[in-house]
């Protein structure tokens, strides 16, 4: 049998006998469909999402950059709250917010004096 490489999930969907069908497609367009047990396809999440972090983890790394940010506090805990674009907001202690406060505060001070860099 020649092995199938799948680029791509085109299409999910569960059957009335408690199973899981995937169907891939390979790079020319041949698709393939796999049907599991629905037990089978559980036990496959932890296995997908270990490989799945190894993969993130390996890849390149990009430094974002917010659009917006925002900063405020829990309206019933002593949590200060840290905003970036839409992603949920981040919750802090009071102590560790102030350590990131200092922390930001020198790193910006040690950026700021440092030359800009020359343009090749």
């Amino acid at each position: 049998m020649a092995e199938f490489v799948a680029q791509a999930l085109v299409e999910t969907k569960t059957t009335e006998r408690n199973r899981v069908q995937l169907t891939f497609a390979d790079a020319r367009g041949v698709k393939q469909t796999v049907t599991l047990p629905m037990r089978l396809a559980a036990d496959l999440v932890p296995v997908l999402a270990a490989i799945s972090d190894a993969a993130t983890q390996a890849g390149p790394r990009f430094t974002r950059s917010p659009k917006a940010l925002a900063v405020g506090r829990a309206e019933h805990e002593r949590l200060v709250l840290l905003k970036f674009d839409d992603d949920p907001p981040y919750a802090l202690e009071p102590d560790r917010a102030e350590d990131l406060w200092r922390e930001v505060r020198e790193e910006a001070e040690f950026v700021a004096s440092m030359k800009a860099p020359a343009i090749q």
